[in-house]
């Protein structure tokens, strides 16, 4: 699902989610959770995070939506893991 940040904050929904953006680099992987995922992919394209700020253009390669917030941080947790890292890696070379 590799999409530019511009692209996914049109397409995003105000509910709960985890995500992953790829920075421009090629190699760094950010991942994270939030309560809205519109609101959060504006403050990462405004350089309002300081974790991605140097490392725009980013690109959204995973977003999945939850009806809880804690839902969404226990996939952020999982993602951090090295299975969650492996099944990043597998989603991008598909892409």
């Amino acid at each position: 699902m590799s999409s530019s940040l511009e692209d996914a904050i049109a397409q995003a929904l105000d509910r709960p989610a985890a995500y992953v953006l790829l920075g421009s680099d090629g190699e760094y992987l950010y991942k994270g959770a939030c309560r809205n995922l519109r609101e959060r992919l504006k403050d990462h394209q405004a350089g309002r995070a300081s974790r991605t700020k140097n490392r725009r253009p980013l690109q959204v390669v995973s977003a999945e939506y939850f009806d809880d917030y804690r839902d969404a941080l226990q996939r952020e947790t999982w993602l951090k893991s090295g299975v969650g890292r492996d099944w990043i890696r597998q989603r991008l070379k598909a892409s």
